[in-house]
C-alpha cells in the first residue's frame, strides 16, 4: 500500500512520465523485496490492518508462520489455514477491498516473506495459486519504487533494517527527500559511500522517525500525505501538515513531515518537529 501512496507524490515532484514497474514484464536489475537486513511485504497487504504498531504487526506475522508451519507442505491442510487465518484476521482489516495474503509471514525470525515461496519447498512445487494473488502474480510484481529510486537512493533505503524497511523503501517520496535532506547537511548530493559510513546512524534515524515520531497523526487510514477513505480505498491528498504555519521549511522537510503522517501542527509544534527533523539529519551526517 505504501508504494501506491507515493505516486501523486513522486510524480509531481519528478515528472508524471516515470515509469510503473508495476506493469513491467521483466525483474528489474536490482530487486529490493529483500536484502541482508530487511525486508518488505507491502504488496501483500501488511499495512492494510487497523494496527500497524511494531507489537500487533509481530503477533500477527508469528501467528500465521506457525499455522502455517503447522500445516506444511500439504496443499489441502494450507488451503484450510488460509481460510482460518483470512476470517480470523477480517476484523482487523483496515480496507476489505485491498487484499490481504495470509501466507506472508515470518521465513527467518525477523524477516517477512512469502511463506509458500517454491523456494522454501522440499520439492520446489510452487503454491502460491493457493494464496490471494495467482502465481504468476507474485513471482512478477515489482513495486514502482524500483524505477523512481535512483542507486544512492536504493542504498539509503536499504539503511533501513527489519520490517521498517518495507515502510521505508515503498516510499520513494520519502527515500528521495531524506536524501536531499541529507544532501543539504553535507553541502552536495549524497553519494553511496556516504549511506555506508552513516549505517548505524541511518539506523537510528529510520527507527524515531518511522518508531517514536511524537507528531504522527493517529488516524489508521492515514497513509504518508494521504489519507484512505471506504472497503475500496478512495486516496485523498491531504493538506502539508504546515499549512498556515509560518516555517522556513525547505522543500525535502516538507516532504518528510508528510511522509511521516505528521498531523496539523500549530507554530510551537511546527517549530519542535522541524527542530527535531534537522537534529536527527545533522546526527547521521555527524557520525560519519
Amino acid at each position: 500500500m505504501w508504494a501506491a501512496s507515493g505516486v501523486d507524490d513522486v510524480q509531481s515532484r519528478y515528472g508524471a512520465d516515470v515509469a510503473d514497474s508495476r506493469i513491467n514484464a521483466s525483474a528489474p536489475l536490482r530487486i529490493l523485496c529483500q536484502h541482508d537486513s530487511g525486508s518488505c511485504a507491502a504488496c501483500c497487504g501488511v499495512d492494510n490492518f487497523l494496527d500497524r504498531s511494531p507489537t500487533a504487526t509481530h503477533a500477527r506475522l508469528r501467528r500465521r508462520s506457525e499455522r502455517v508451519a503447522s500445516a506444511w507442505p500439504d496443499a489441502d491442510a494450507l488451503r484450510a489455514v488460509r481460510d482460518e487465518l483470512l476470517t480470523a484476521e477480517r476484523s482487523e482489516v483496515l480496507f476489505a477491498a485491498v487484499k490481504v495474503c495470509p501466507f506472508a509471514g515470518y521465513v527467518q525470525e525477523g524477516r517477512v516473506g512469502c511463506l509458500l515461496h517454491p523456494s522454501r519447498h522440499p520439492t520446489g512445487d510452487d503454491l502460491r495459486d493457493l494464496s490471494v494473488y495467482p502465481k504468476e502474480v507474485c513471482a512478477g510484481h515489482f513495486c514502482a519504487p524500483h524505477d523512481w529510486l535512483r542507486p544512492v537512493e536504493m542504498d539509503l533505503a536499504q539503511s533501513a533494517t527489519g520490517l521498517a524497511y518495507g515502510r521505508v523503501v515503498t516510499d520513494a517520496g520519502l527515500v528521495k527527500a531524506v536524501a536531499r535532506a541529507l544532501g543539504d547537511v553535507l553541502g552536495r548530493p549524497l553519494r553511496s559511500d556516504d549511506v555506508l559510513d552513516c549505517a548505524n546512524a541511518l539506523g537510528e534515524l529510520w527507527r524515531f522517525l518511522l518508531n517514536a515520531w511524537p507528531w504522527r497523526d493517529s488516524d489508521p487510514a492515514r497513509f504518508g500525505g494521504f489519507s484512505f477513505t471506504g472497503d475500496d480505498a478512495v486516496q485523498r491528498t491531504l493538506p502539508t501538515c504546515l499549512a498556515g504555519v509560518c516555517s522556513d521549511a525547505t522543500a525535502a522537510e516538507r516532504t518528510i513531515l508528510d511522509a511521516l503522517g505528521t498531523r496539523a501542527l500549530d507554530e510551537s509544534e511546527a517549530g519542535a518537529a522541524l527542530d527535531a527533523l534537522r537534529q536527527s539529519v545533522a546526527a547521521v551526517v555527524a557520525g560519519r
